[in-house]
């Protein structure tokens, strides 16, 4: 039976900042390392292998990528990195601290910008530094393909496109499949999966560096789902992002 594994990247430095992150490039921190050297022995533990591996063009998406090869973890060729898997963009809010967009902005507009289905951040104006940065990173992607902000709804509908294209033909050819990625784009995957309404997609969470498993029949009709332990310090960060408060932004 063909499978999925997804597995969201390790903490990163923004994360340890309490910093809006979506396109900006911010590098894993050394906690964020150790997470995916723990979910790589619970990959190889588990004797799983894969033929594909999917992953974003974000760095700590890559990083996660070249610490489970170093640590064993068997896929076929090479990563293939689609920035259709890239995480939510947050517009002008990225690399900017929660306190200071609370500041500005005001908690209740905060924790709408991050948790609503619909609501779009601030976009990154054309004179943004960040937005040339941005285009200078991706310049193979049409610069109209590219958002300058999202809400769920639409990272969501970006990440469909991948699915449909590559991921579900790969899994109807049976394929053991991995992928690294970000919250946004496991999410738009699993509200595709799970068929969640929006509701459910919006309150939907993942732990970094928490391999989820969806073994699916063969004519795909049927899964089970299941979450990899990746020993104490992992399930308490499970425990964690599923009890974090709704009225906060949180990151």
């Amino acid at each position: 039976m063909p499978l999925i594994v997804l597995l969201r990247h390790g903490e990163t430095q923004w994360a340890r900042d309490n910093r809006f992150a979506g396109w900006g490039d911010t590098a894993l921190s050394d906690a964020g390392k150790t997470e995916v050297e723990q979910a790589a022995k619970a990959i190889v533990r588990q004797g799983l292998t894969f033929q594909r591996c999917y992953t974003s063009r974000l760095l700590r998406a890559r990083q996660t990528v070249e610490i489970l090869q170093a640590s064993k973890v068997q896929f076929e060729g090479q990563p293939i990195a689609d920035w259709r898997l890239n995480e939510r963009h947050y517009g002008a809010l990225q690399g900017l601290t929660r306190s200071a967009v609370i500041e500005k902005h005001g908690n209740v507009q905060t924790v709408e910008w991050r948790r609503s289905f619909t609501e779009t951040p601030p976009p990154l104006e054309p004179s943004d530094p960040r937005w040339h940065e941005q285009l200078q990173r991706f310049p193979d992607v049409d610069p109209k393909l590219q958002p300058a902000a999202e809400s769920i709804r639409t990272a969501a509908e970006r990440v469909s496109g991948v699915w449909e294209e590559t991921i579900l033909p790969d899994l109807r050819g049976g394929q053991n499949l991995l992928i690294v990625a970000h919250t946004s784009s496991i999410r738009g995957i699993t509200r595709i999966i799970e068929n969640l309404d929006d509701e459910q997609t919006a309150a939907f969470r993942i732990a970094t560096s928490m391999p989820i498993i969806y073994d699916f029949a063969p004519d795909l009709a049927t899964y089970k789902k299941s979450e990899m332990s990746t020993g104490t310090k992992g399930f308490i960060r499970q425990l964690a992002n599923r009890f974090k408060p709704r009225g906060v932004a949180r990151f």
